[in-house]
């Protein structure tokens, strides 16, 4: 469908009806419609006066939970620019969801939990959204603060609980909103004492929230980096890379490609790495090749050795021995074998 004929009473005519129609209908137009408002701001509002942006903030109404939910995934859809954000705001659609959330946790049932869900993804994605920018829009909305109180329940479902650190990490990797998140020290709080009490799958997803918080840029600026290693001091006392090489010697895959994935991010500060400099085990491991450890994870080891070895600050950290083993080992690739000469012998 092109732009030109979708702005044509011919196309109104039939989106309306559509728009009228079921759940699927109406959301396949309202994606029709946020690619379309992409392209200009004028179409966002040519569908603000033709009623359909007014149709679509009245699906919050349904007593279908699916629909709110479907509702809160499109809405950083429409936020491609500033003019189609602000009138949302002025909607109310960011307090209200909000406070949709607040109300979910007063019933534990299973619909109020997938509307917790959806209200966190929401606000999560907002901070990558162009039309808004993350720190201002995390300080008009007191969302890490309902975010903070999810984290600290005891009442707090495992499921939630995953995905509030989940979406920290992703409001963390947004440089932006990380400048937020930083003087938040209540949530940053409520987020380690959720990874010192993790096992298993919990663990996992608290170093990939780390990893997201640590690479937050290819370039971090001062304040974001030492945001970054107070956050690295926080989460064991100091002896983060202690704990986590254990992790990573543990043997278990997932947990040894998400706590490489944290360190690989650490690299991009210079306290990443002066700390791995001077933690001799992790190095030991990183230098040591096994294929036993598997293909994601030799990959993830080369990749950090990559990264130590491209870092502008490595050259004077490390010592010149090591340094150029780190290098030898770039140069050789992740799966190299050291040949091993074959000595023919004769049996009489």
């Amino acid at each position: 469908m092109s732009m030109d004929y979708l702005l044509t009473s011919e196309s109104v005519t039939a989106v309306r009806k559509l728009l009228a129609g079921n759940e699927s209908q109406r959301f396949r137009i309202y994606d029709v419609m946020t690619a379309a408002v992409k392209k200009n701001d004028s179409i966002f509002e040519f569908f603000r006066q033709e009623g359909m942006i007014d149709t679509f903030l009245s699906e919050t109404a349904s007593d279908d939970v699916l629909v709110c939910v479907n509702f809160y995934e499109t809405v950083p859809k429409f936020c491609s620019s500033e003019v189609p954000f602000e009138y949302l705001v002025s909607a109310s659609v960011f307090s209200k969801a909000l406070q949709s959330l607040v109300d979910a946790e007063k019933d534990q049932g299973v619909t109020s939990s997938l509307i917790q869900v959806a209200v966190l993804k929401l606000f999560s994605r907002m901070v990558d959204v162009e039309g808004a920018d993350a720190k201002e829009f995390l300080e008009k909305h007191a969302f890490i603060h309902e975010l903070t109180r999810i984290l600290e329940s005891s009442e707090t479902s495992n499921e939630l609980r995953s995905t509030a650190v989940s979406c920290l990490g992703t409001i963390g990797n947004s440089p932006r909103a990380l400048e937020y998140l930083a003087k938040e020290k209540k949530a940053l709080a409520a987020f380690v004492e959720v990874y010192r009490r993790s096992l298993s799958y919990m663990r996992v997803e608290c170093l990939q929230a780390i990893a997201c918080i640590f690479g937050h840029s290819q370039t971090p600026s001062k304040e974001t980096s030492q945001a970054c290693y107070e956050l690295y001091v926080q989460l064991d006392n100091g002896g983060f890379l202690v704990s986590l090489t254990k992790e990573i010697m543990k043997g278990f895959e997932e947990s040894c490609v998400a706590g490489l994935a944290v360190i690989q991010k650490m690299t991009l500060h210079a306290w990443g790495i002066r700390e791995i400099s001077n933690y001799q085990n992790i190095v030991n491991f990183l230098l040591m090749r096994d294929a036993s450890r598997g293909k994601n994870a030799q990959q993830w080891q080369f990749a950090v050795i990559q990264a130590i070895v491209r870092s502008p600050t490595a050259k004077d950290t490390f010592d010149a021995d090591t340094f150029a083993r780190l290098s030898k080992y770039e140069k050789e690739g992740p799966y190299f074998v050291n040949s091993v000469a074959q000595v023919a012998v004769r049996v009489e």
